[in-house]
């Protein structure tokens, strides 16, 4: 081969590595462009949310006099003002979803505020008020009192998919205070996650969840994930982490029609009800699947029914496996919670159950979903006491254990203490209460609601003995 052969082919080669190099140089800035004008057109949105929690005047002395000298020592350093209540600062972040002052963030971000105060991009500073919340969606509403504010556009998470390109933006560690959101890029790393046992004493539901491995820390919260045309696709919530920091793990509750919803009646002040059928419920492992006859992975395992629950009633039982909802398959316990919970309550669905090896259907009808308070006492049974008697529901175990026909309805006697009203009555634990007065009564909730307006002595009827009259407290013999 000729030298200037060889010359013109080297040349040739250099001249396409540099329009490589260049090509993908160009690329690069068109990404870092798109990032560039997704910050820009979202970020007069973003605002930081300062949240003063504590009790005012005289109450938060009361609060410290119970703690122990050191921690009363450390909190009494840590207030502001000497000679005023204790209060401390929580930092947040926000999104303007209207032009007349409606933001949205985390519930957790105020929660038990007393006071709230939001910096807007412009750095202006206003006093905002909770319009609406929802603790088990950990999302709420806060109002400012303004208008012509630059509200971000809500897009669809449902269009995401892993690998797309998503923007993370707020106040972390309360960088934001000076109206300037802080920005972190990342992709989607996954979508419909689910978190269990997080917030379980407030009932909240962190499921359907965008996974991201954009930077989010404390103070993200609130603040808006989005994708690269400047849309809202969700509100960054928690984090995964070992340190407390980001370990490239955070987790956004995704904007959907049911998000959406969720947030109009927010804006109107209006109460969030859910769904209830009262199951716990976990994926199907190769255990249950060996002891069912399911599939792996393939629908929800019924660890227990809650008594006097819709669930209960219906007939579903311990070591049910749930296959479908009205005929829609679920592929594990987070597609039942999400259908169960956006059913309407009183609306009834038919579930298909695995159960002995056989399908079948369970008809029942959706319950309102109880408070966190009702749900944790149900979850631990923590039992109510009467007039020196304590009761439980009637489980299926119990009416064996005692030999009651399995239809036999009525509270259970655990507990009866000395010398009460009950005692004295002749009420013994193990007994079955099934009316009160000429009241029936088939379940704890019902129980109490009969009893609660008597204050003179009382008739009961028990199961399989007869009348008892329990007198009230103050007629007890002494």
């Amino acid at each position: 081969m000729k030298p200037l052969t060889v010359l013109a082919l080297a040349a040739a080669v250099a001249l396409s590595a540099v329009s490589a190099a260049a090509a993908e140089i160009d690329a690069a800035r068109a990404v870092e462009l798109a990032i560039e004008k997704a910050a820009e057109k979202v970020s007069p949105s973003v605002v930081n949310i300062v949240v003063t929690r504590g009790a005012t005047g005289n109450d938060s002395d009361e609060r410290l006099k119970d703690l122990s000298p050191e921690l009363r020592e450390f909190f009494e350093r840590m207030r502001p003002d000497p000679q005023g209540p204790f209060r401390w600062q929580g930092n947040g972040s926000g999104v303007i979803i209207s032009a007349d002052g409606d933001i949205l963030t985390s519930e957790h971000v105020v929660r038990g505020a007393a006071e709230i105060e939001v910096t807007l991009a412009n750095r202006k500073r206003y006093t905002a008020r909770v319009i609406g919340a929802d603790p088990r969606r950990d999302l709420a509403v806060i109002r400012v009192d303004t208008q012509n504010l630059p509200a971000a556009r809500l897009g669809d998470a449902k269009q995401l998919r892993r690998g797309q390109f998503v923007l993370a933006l707020g106040s972390p560690f309360g960088f934001g205070r000076d109206g300037q959101a802080s920005l972190s890029f990342g992709i989607v790393s996954g979508t419909g996650r689910a978190i269990p046992g997080i917030g379980t004493e407030l009932d909240r539901y962190y499921g359907n969840l965008i996974q991201t491995d954009a930077a989010v820390n404390p103070g993200n919260s609130g603040g808006p994930l989005v994708d690269l045309d400047g849309t809202v696709v969700g509100v960054n919530a928690v984090i995964s982490s070992q340190t407390g920091t980001s370990d490239g793990v955070g987790f956004a509750v995704p904007i959907t029609a049911s998000t959406r919803r969720i947030i109009q009646r927010l804006r109107k002040g209006e109460e969030i009800v859910y769904g209830y059928i009262g199951v716990e419920i976990i994926e199907v492992g190769q255990e249950a699947a060996k002891e069912t006859g399911a599939e792996v992975g393939q629908g929800a395992y019924v660890v227990r029914v809650l008594p006097d629950a819709p669930g209960a009633k219906a007939g579903l039982k311990q070591h049910d496996v749930v296959l479908a909802v009205s005929g829609d398959p679920i592929r594990g316990p987070d597609d039942l919670i999400q259908m169960v919970q956006v059913t309407p309550v009183g609306d009834s669905v038919s579930l298909t159950v695995l159960r002995d090896g056989k399908r079948r259907s369970v008809e029942l009808e959706v319950a309102r979903r109880p408070s966190p308070g009702q749900m944790l006492a149900q979850r631990f049974q923590i039992s109510p006491w009467w007039r020196g008697l304590k009761i439980e529901p009637l489980t299926e175990e119990l009416r064996e254990q005692i030999g009651l026909d399995e239809k036999a309805e009525g509270v259970f006697v655990r507990e009866v203490r000395d010398a009460s009203p009950a005692a004295k009555a002749g009420i013994t634990p193990g007994m079955v209460i099934d009316q009160v007065g000429e009241t029936k009564v088939a379940s704890v909730r019902e129980f109490l609601a009969a009893t609660r307006p008597l204050q003179a002595k009382c008739m009961v009827h028990v199961a399989g003995i007869g009348v008892k009259v329990i007198p009230a407290p103050d007629d007890a013999p002494k």
